[in-house]
């Protein structure tokens, strides 16, 4: 049977020579360009779980036939639903070049007897990887690939 713990029973036998202070966070931490950078990274999360919505949305009225499709379709066209895909658009940017950034950092030292490249060289093949992939896919949408 579980019992009360003693508040005091992980205090030191005898204080210490300096007393800590609470922590606290600074003032004017969150208005920081760091903070601000890593609370707009965060907040992404949000525009994805919507984007996942959309999905979901998207496939129910794939399932649903032909006129809920065409009303999908219709409804998509909403210039509020441009504009969030849109939105969608920027933070997928924006957590792409974060990531990219960290790519050539997060690299190790050695590959075997091989060293890796220098980061802007790896940065600039993402980059490249990125437009290529982007270009590929907007064709194969558009239909000029597969015609």
């Amino acid at each position: 049977m579980a019992r009360p713990v003693n508040p005091h029973a992980m205090t030191p036998s005898r204080p210490g020579r300096t007393r800590t202070a609470p922590p606290q966070a600074p003032n004017g931490w969150y208005a920081q360009p760091r903070m601000l950078r890593y609370l707009l990274f965060d907040a992404t999360g949000i525009v994805y779980l919507l984007v996942g919505f959309v999905a979901l949305r998207v496939v129910w009225a794939l399932g649903s036939g032909p006129a809920a499709w065409a009303e999908l379709m219709r409804q998509l066209r909403n210039p509020l639903y441009v504009a969030f895909h849109l939105l969608a658009l920027v933070c997928v940017v924006f957590v792409a070049v974060r990531f990219f950034r960290l790519f050539p950092k997060a690299q190790p030292g050695h590959i075997g007897p091989a060293k890796p490249p220098p980061g802007p060289v790896i940065l600039a093949g993402l980059y490249a990887a990125w437009i290529g992939v982007t270009l590929v896919v907007t064709a194969i949408l558009a239909g000029w690939v597969l015609r």
